[in-house]
């Protein structure tokens, strides 16, 4: 079979059919296709998964932390900006080394239910920090407490559905708006 053809034409076509025959490595060659897709989708799901779970324990400190004004343990007499944000962390269990660098937080008094804002501060992928003020009422106001995490993407298929950043960050973000005790 693999003796000297006559012409060139025989000899692409013997080595073609050979080529063809030969079945070794199909399965290694088969893997290095998917391979790639399949790990970025795996690492897309992880970090989806981190994301939610970083959702949920941060709307869950803010609920927390925000109790503690609405029953006024927490005043404007007792606490300043820092340490709101060093409470709201101290209930982040998993992400305690980066959270007082990655949080900022924003606490307005409003008159009413219908002048609080409905809308979040990032516009032009930049989050709007020179709107934030820590600024707690006394008995019986309209308190909002935002907080907002900024999150590093790794991978970089998310960034399309999560609203981000102009440096591809994402930001995860928590909202509490209740009326405070007449304390």
């Amino acid at each position: 079979m693999w003796g000297r053809p006559s012409s060139p034409m025989k000899l692409s076509k013997t080595v073609c059919k050979a080529f063809g025959a030969d079945k070794r490595g199909a399965a290694a060659l088969e893997f290095a296709l998917v391979a790639a897709p399949l790990i970025m989708l795996i690492c897309g799901c992880l970090e989806l998964a981190l994301i939610i779970l970083l959702s949920v324990t941060l709307d869950n400190a803010t609920d927390m932390t925000a109790r503690e004004i609405r029953t006024g343990i927490t005043t404007q007499a007792n606490s300043t900006a820092t340490s709101f944000k060093q409470e709201i962390c101290s209930r982040m269990g998993w992400l305690g080394g980066s959270c007082m660098s990655q949080l900022m937080v924003d606490v307005q008094t409003y008159p009413t239910f219908a002048n609080v804002p409905t809308t979040d501060l990032i516009a032009n992928g930049k989050l709007q920090t020179s709107n934030f003020v820590y600024n707690i009422g006394v008995g019986a106001k309209i308190q909002m407490v935002r907080a907002y995490y900024d999150w590093p993407l790794i991978t970089p298929f998310l960034d399309a559905g999560l609203s981000t950043l102009s440096n591809g960050d994402a930001v995860v973000s928590a909202k509490a708006v209740f009326r405070n005790e007449p304390f």
